[in-house]
């Protein structure tokens, strides 16, 4: 009878066998297959397991941040803070959110150890969990070949669990997209995969753990291709990240429901009335000119944070009781609506945009005041959440944009309600419609800034679970992007594929295709004879001044000799030797009329530094050298002029 640890051993070499087997798999293209199915199944055994830890972190990482908020914010703040969507709303159909007196003065203390303990973690065990995670994730792509370590992602799930559950103002896509990321980093490597393969693996889990966490698989898996660059996508991320979002939402959506995440107004839509367009437009533009002040009043913020000559672990906890004090001031000087301008600039905000869709103003009749009061709202959520991201805390930006994005949206909306009356219009924008201001507002303004206004587009379609608004919503969301500029959220992005270091040989590429070998290569090195000696060559010009010389006879090569192997001979040695004896034959040949391109190709293949280039159609006729160190010097010689 076997021992039960000699079976549990034989067990595990089992599985190890058939993992190695599984790798191998991966790496030589699923053997025999034809290549549609082997395509399906690389991916498909890459995507999956991705997407299946992504929906189980987006699930732990909601448990932790509901026990988190409870007992930070219900138990030592006494405040009711309120969810959205169905499950968030009261028996009536209202959004509910209380808070009480004195207990609301702990609250600049709660959020500083929230602060503390965040800062604490990026500071002692993970760099890359400090701030918003987005960006990391963009840097990895472009400059890490997609290498994130795998510890990120649960950590950056309890930093971020502490920094929003103790009233840190953010939002919380960014711990669900490391997640993600750092297991399809991990993921990667452990099949083996080459580095263009990990780049979208880890693509992958970020855009899975976001599809999760918003319920928008659809709109994850765009964001995940569309937010490395400000005016390109990464189509090859696309596929799987369909796949593995699909997987992450199911799981999640089986744990918490599969109803959208804010709950619409019943029977909200566009009514179609043209008239609106020009509204929505000038909603569009207000989003950019916001867009762009929330972004400078972040980079700001987050630079006088980090000049403070202090540990990270302190400058996180300070910036968090900043913000908490200034919450604590709008709470005591706007008390209207239940404290709603305090209140809704910590934590997460999405219960005030429930509020907020719904129409929940009982104020409504006075009109002025709403609008300061959702004007103040958006300039304390600003101000709230670059101290509380911007000092190190763990948080994300995506979420914080929502709430700002309706905020402004419902502000408009009513604004419009407000105005036309006045000129004797009363139905084109009616109190009801304020709600769809609210939901274009929340693309248009994250949309603009975020630099991926059509997977923005979609996600927040199916938060919304609300298609018939897609036209106002393309109009506004297409001119807060433009309107923004060059101003952009994550300052890891580029510009396209072409200026990111993970598409360096494609850039090469593409800017030496139409350049012709016969152009740019040298061919004033003056060739000598095979029987020629060291010495002889040394007392000619032929070898001054030139690293390589080329060996010919009757123009026709026989290979190159290196000065560096020339000068390794003493006087004695080079007396006997010829040239014959220490030439080499490069293993790069190319034609006059090979493109540039195919030229560096080749001595990547070969690992050369050097390539002969002979005559087109002429066998082995000689015509010049070319060099690796031209190329590059053409490539960056491009690069300062495009400058």
């Amino acid at each position: 009878m076997r021992a039960k640890g000699q079976g549990r051993r034989t067990y595990l070499e089992r599985l190890g066998q058939r993992l190695d087997t599984l790798r191998r798999g991966i790496q030589t293209g699923m053997g025999p297959w034809p290549s549609i199915y082997k395509n399906l199944v690389h991916w498909f055994v890459i995507a999956i397991p991705i997407g299946i830890i992504s929906g189980l972190g987006a699930v732990a990482f909601m448990w932790l941040w509901q026990g988190s908020t409870e007992f930070f914010l219900g138990y030592l703040v006494n405040i009711r803070y309120p969810e959205p969507g169905v499950t968030g709303l009261s028996p009536g159909g209202v959004v509910v959110w209380t808070s009480t007196y004195p207990s609301i003065l702990l609250l600049p203390l709660v959020m500083a150890l929230g602060g503390l303990g965040a800062g604490a973690i990026a500071q002692f065990l993970a760099p890359e969990v400090e701030g918003h995670g987005t960006d990391q994730a963009i840097r990895a792509f472009h400059r890490n070949d997609g290498k994130v370590r795998l510890r990120v992602g649960p950590l950056k799930m309890l930093a971020s669990a502490l920094t929003l559950g103790s009233g840190g103002s953010g939002g919380r896509e960014g711990p669900t997209s490391q997640i993600g990321a750092s297991f399809g980093s991990f993921w990667a490597d452990f099949l083996g995969l080459p580095t263009k393969e990990r780049r979208v693996a880890m693509a992958v889990g970020l855009g899975s753990g976001i599809g999760a966490i918003f319920k928008a698989p659809l709109g994850g898996a765009l964001f995940s291709a569309e937010i490395f660059y400000m005016t390109d996508f990464e189509p090859e991320v696309i596929f799987p990240s369909i796949m593995s979002s699909v997987v992450s939402y199911a799981i999640f959506g089986s744990v918490f429901g599969w109803d959208p995440l804010f709950s619409a107004p019943q029977g909200i839509s566009w009514s179609g009335n043209v008239y609106q367009l020009p509204l929505f437009a000038l909603l569009g533009l207000l989003c950019a000119g916001v867009g762009v002040g929330f972004v400078r009043v972040f980079y700001m913020t987050r630079s006088v944070m980090q000049s403070l000559k202090i540990p990270l672990t302190l400058r996180a906890a300070l910036g968090a009781f900043i913000a908490g004090l200034l919450v604590l001031l709008i709470y005591f000087l706007s008390p209207w609506e239940n404290h709603f301008v305090a209140l809704s600039s910590i934590n997460v905000g999405y219960g005030f945009v429930q509020a907020i869709m719904l129409g929940q103003y009982t104020v409504l009749s006075y009109i002025p005041v709403l609008i300061i009061v959702l004007a103040l709202a958006i300039l304390l959520r600003m101000v709230a959440t670059s101290l509380t991201v911007g000092s190190g805390g763990a948080a994300g930006l995506f979420g914080t944009s929502v709430v700002i994005g309706a905020l402004l949206g419902s502000a408009v909306g009513v604004f419009f309600y407000w105005l036309f009356p006045q000129f004797g219009i009363y139905n084109l924008v009616p109190a009801g419609y304020v709600a769809v201001f609210a939901i274009v507002g929340m693309m248009a303004f994250f949309g603009g800034i975020s630099k991926a206004p059509l997977a923005v587009l979609v996600m927040v379609i199916e938060m919304v679970a609300s298609y018939s608004i897609l036209i106002p919503a393309m109009l506004a969301i297409f001119i807060a992007y433009a309107g923004t500029g060059r101003t952009h959220l994550y300052s890891e992005q580029v510009d396209t594929r072409m200026d990111s270091e993970a598409h360096r040989e494609e850039a090469i590429e593409f800017a030496l295709r139409g350049l012709r070998v016969g152009t740019i290569m040298n061919s004033r090195v003056e060739p000598a004879d095979p029987g020629l000696t060291v010495a002889e060559v040394r007392e000619g010009s032929h070898w001054k001044d030139q690293p390589i010389l080329p060996v010919l006879r009757d123009g026709v090569w026989f290979g190159i000799v290196r000065r560096e192997d020339m000068e390794r001979l003493d006087p004695a040695a080079a007396a006997t030797t010829t040239l014959f004896d220490i030439l080499s034959v490069p293993r790069s040949v190319v034609s006059e009329e090979t493109s540039v391109a195919e030229a560096y190709k080749s001595m990547e293949t070969h690992s050369a530094d050097v390539a002969v280039v002979i005559g087109a159609g002429v066998e082995m006729h000689y015509r010049g050298l070319i060099t690796r160190t031209m190329i590059l010097g053409i490539i960056e010689e491009g690069a300062r002029a495009d400058d």
